[in-house]
Parts: structure tokens; C-alpha cells; sequence
């Protein structure tokens, strides 16, 4: 009788676990993920003219594409644990679109591939020059992820969001990132290049920690290396600067994200080159 009472008990269990379960492409949650996008939005005064749209997936990954959307993949909702990471993801995305990374790799690729298949040499060189172009594309893409994660933390803290949610949530996915190794920064390098960001620039948010095991986790990795910073005069005075002019550098691109036009292009300078090279 215990044994059946046992077993009654654990289905009992699991079937709350199933049930709790999130449905990424319900309605609902659908919802959930523009709702959190349009704040985003809003609250940075920036051009709403954004779609954002959950894809049934198992791979951990989000994207941005040319047409001002963003699709995020079950597989990487799976693994957030609450809005202010789920806020991270789609500002990230965000900061692809404002900064027309999409576009630029898509006008960079083209004109490239045109002139490797146009040009009067033979086919190894052909080769060897596309391989090259894709190394050269790939260095592009990571600065791009780099940019790509502080405009996240910039429209997340002025979204009344926890920048260090981002920390926590990238450092948590670490290589699971589709193509992580190829085309995106070192999981600790992007980690605490974000962190170091928002020490400087945010630093009241650096007080209000972030209670996850991943954060915890990262903690103990960065802790040292500030330690170790915080201890020598030369290189506290080299990261104050190196910060000091990327704060500026970042004020000044938000005050242009607002006066952009994402009908014609977030960057006016390429939509002439895209609409040749289409």
C-alpha cells in the first residue's frame, strides 16, 4: 500500500513539473516576448517598428534579420529563468538591428562574393580568396556581437531592467550557442567584457547583484581579475580610460538609435548599396 501511495505521489509530482512547463509559442508567451520588445523600445524612445517572433526549436539561438524582425528559438527561451533575462535576449537582438550589423554583413558579403566570382583569376584563388572573406567576416561578426551586447545593456537599464541579467544568462549558455565558437566571442571574454562595462557606466546596477547560480558562477571567475586590476595604479588608470571613451561612444550612439528610420534602414549610408547589390 506505501508503494502504491509512493507511486501515486511522484506521478502527481511530474505532472505538475509537465504542467509548469513553459509553452513558448502560445499565445500568450508569444505575447509575452513583444511585450517585453516594445518596452525596450518605448522606453528608449526608439522606433517601434519591430516584429518579434518565437520559432519552435531546440537550438539555443535568436537572430535579427534585414527586415526589422527578430526570431527567437524555443530552445534558448527553455533556458531563461525569468523576464530581465528574457529582456537580455531581445536587446541584444535589438542592438543588431539599431546598429545594422544585418545589413552591413548582407551588403559587405555581397559586394565581396561579386568581385571573388568577377575577378580574371583561376579557381584556387578563387577559393583561397572566399576563405578568406569568410575568416575576415567572422572577426566582423564578433565585434559586432561585442557591440551587440552593450547596446543590450544600455536599452535594458534604461528599460528598468537588471543589465547583470545578461551576464548571468550569457555566461550560463556558454559554447551552447549555435556557432559560438565561430562567429561569437569566448563565453569569459564576452562575460566580463559586459561586466567591466557596467561597473563603469552603471554602477548602481553592480550594487543590486543578480541571484542566479550562473552569476555566482561568473563572480568567481571575475573577482580575481578585478582584484588583480583594482590592485595596480597603471592598470586601473588604463581600464578608467578605455571605459571612460567607450561611455561616451555609447551615449552618443543612442542619441542617434532614436533618430533612425528603420522603413529605410537604421543606417541611411547603406541602403543604396543594398538596394544595388539586390
Amino acid at each position: 500500500m506505501k508503494k502504491i501511495v509512493f507511486l501515486i505521489f511522484f506521478l502527481f509530482l511530474f505532472q505538475i513539473n509537465v504542467n509548469a512547463e513553459t509553452v513558448w509559442t502560445s499565445t500568450t508567451n508569444v505575447q509575452r516576448v513583444n511585450n517585453i520588445g516594445q518596452t525596450l523600445l518605448s522606453k528608449n524612445s526608439l522606433p517601434t517598428q519591430v516584429t518579434f517572433t518565437v520559432d519552435e526549436s531546440e537550438d539555443v539561438n535568436a537572430y535579427a534579420n534585414g527586415e526589422n524582425e527578430i526570431h527567437v528559438y524555443t530552445g534558448l527561451l527553455n533556458v531563461v529563468e525569468n523576464d530581465s533575462e528574457l529582456a537580455g535576449v531581445i536587446a541584444h537582438e535589438v542592438g543588431h538591428i539599431v546598429n545594422s550589423h544585418v545589413a552591413k554583413q548582407s551588403v559587405a558579403n555581397a559586394i565581396t562574393s561579386t568581385i571573388i566570382s568577377v575577378a580574371n583569376v583561376n579557381t584556387y584563388a578563387k577559393l583561397g580568396a572566399a576563405a578568406a572573406n569568410n575568416v575576415a567576416m567572422k572577426k566582423v561578426s564578433r565585434k559586432d556581437e561585442y557591440e551587440a551586447d552593450i547596446t543590450g545593456v544600455d536599452l535594458m537599464t534604461h528599460a528598468g531592467y537588471n543589465p547583470l541579467a545578461m551576464v548571468s544568462f550569457l555566461y550560463k549558455i556558454g559554447g551552447k550557442y549555435q556557432d559560438f565558437l565561430s562567429d561569437h566571442p569566448s563565453g569569459d571574454k564576452r562575460t566580463m567584457y559586459l561586466y567591466d562595462y557596467i561597473s563603469y557606466t552603471y554602477p548602481e546596477k553592480l550594487k543590486l547583484g543578480y541571484n542566479t547560480q550562473a552569476y555566482a558562477q561568473f563572480m568567481q571567475y571575475a573577482t580575481p581579475i578585478v582584484e588583480k586590476r583594482n590592485s595596480s595604479p597603471r592598470k586601473l588608470a588604463s581600464f578608467n580610460k578605455k571605459q571612460e571613451k567607450l561611455k561616451k561612444k555609447r551615449a552618443k550612439k543612442l542619441a542617434k538609435y532614436k533618430n533612425a528610420n528603420p522603413i529605410n534602414g537604421w543606417d541611411a549610408s547603406y541602403v543604396l548599396l543594398k538596394a544595388f547589390t539586390n
